[in-house]
């Protein structure tokens, strides 16, 4: 009995660094995104370079952004599986927390940085009609949005009016669309204008203030970042009390040993718990390589399927063909790193 205290005890003093670690990033993250929001655009050549550099950051909310934005014509079928692919979720605070392992994190993050580079890019290249279809909604769209990390929504869109620069366009592609951000014809009601020297200058009318009130400051820069923080200490806690259990009844070289035994088997494994819809699979593919219980590519893979909830968000869209081909293909590419680097690297860790 005392030693399943101890279990629970140092379950607890781990799960607690993971908090502190998890806490900064949180934070920072919540003060990062009011500067992010407004300055953001995933559209152009650099749509792809711009989504994976922002999905490295440790959340999970800049998938649901670019699923969000999917789903509306704005973002291409390359730059959200870039964004998927690179998207980091708690993979970086678990590594940190444990400082003799923290250094591995870096070859794992680097890999999907560069595979969701590559491959964005490679599959726009060959699904060219997607990517044109993008291109044509982007013509007859009011492209403006703010992204959202520390939600689970989607983009929030900004309302203004072209005055008649955009024409509006009603062909199939554009009605297939779930964007509601379509141009309209300029009404009084939309904006007003006054003659200003030899041009004519036009004001926005905004609905809503922008300047947040003192409650959602507070919302958004304490209370969200602490509920998120303490959400992933309890998954993180769950995790090692379970973690600690199977080694004090098993045998820490036990499980290792049948893990190893099946190394063929972990890559395909690890990219199932990827596919988990939330971010407590990021936690557990990392404790597991931390424990050497998977390889690098089994790590990879599995890191590589891991989107947070962002597939939860994907089925929500009524375009199940779609949306199923999307998912089909993020697996298929999670399997291939998985396996590839598993081959590489001999289906062990690195040296590190």
């Amino acid at each position: 009995m005392r030693v399943m205290g101890e279990v629970f005890l140092d379950a607890f003093i781990d799960s607690l660094k993971l908090l502190l670690v998890v806490a900064v990033f949180t934070y920072l993250i919540s003060f990062l995104e009011p500067l992010l929001s407004d300055k953001i655009r995933l559209n152009g050549k650099f749509a792809t370079l711009i989504g994976v550099s922002v999905a490295m950051l440790p959340q999970c909310g800049f998938s649901v952004v670019a699923t969000d934005l999917y789903h509306k014509k704005h973002l291409t079928l390359g730059t959200l599986i870039g964004i998927y692919l690179a998207t980091s979720d708690e993979a970086l605070p678990v590594f940190l927390s444990y400082p003799d392992k923290a250094l591995h994190v870096l070859p794992l993050l680097l890999s999907k940085f560069l595979l969701g580079l590559i491959l964005g890019y490679l599959i726009d290249l060959i699904y060219q009609k997607g990517a044109k279809s993008v291109k044509h909604h982007l013509d007859h769209c009011e492209d403006e949005y703010q992204i959202t990390l520390m939600e689970y929504e989607g983009t929030k869109l900004v309302d203004r009016c072209p005055h008649g620069e955009i024409s509006p366009c009603d062909c199939e592609s554009c009605k297939q669309s779930s964007c509601p951000h379509l141009h309209a014809e300029c009404t009084p009601q939309h904006c007003r204008f006054e003659q200003k020297n030899e041009g004519i200058l036009f004001e926005y009318k905004k609905e809503a203030d922008k300047k947040a009130t003192k409650k959602e400051k507070l919302n958004r820069f304490l209370i969200k970042p602490l509920l998120h923080s303490l959400e992933i200490f309890l998954y993180v806690f769950v995790i090692n009390i379970v973690f600690g259990v199977l080694i004090y009844y098993i045998g820490e070289d036990k499980i290792i040993s049948f893990l190893s035994a099946n190394k063929y088997v972990a890559p395909l494994f690890a990219v199932i718990v990827g596919a988990i819809p939330n971010c407590v699979s990021s936690v557990i593919l990392s404790e597991l390589y931390i424990l050497e219980g998977i390889g690098f590519g089994a790590a990879l893979g599995g890191l590589c399927m891991n989107a947070g909830v962002a597939f939860v968000y994907l089925f929500k869209d009524k375009r199940i063909k779609q949306n199923v081909c999307v998912f089909l293909l993020m697996f298929f590419i999670s399997v291939i790193v998985a396996y590839l680097s598993s081959l590489c690297f001999n289906f062990s860790t690195l040296p590190i």
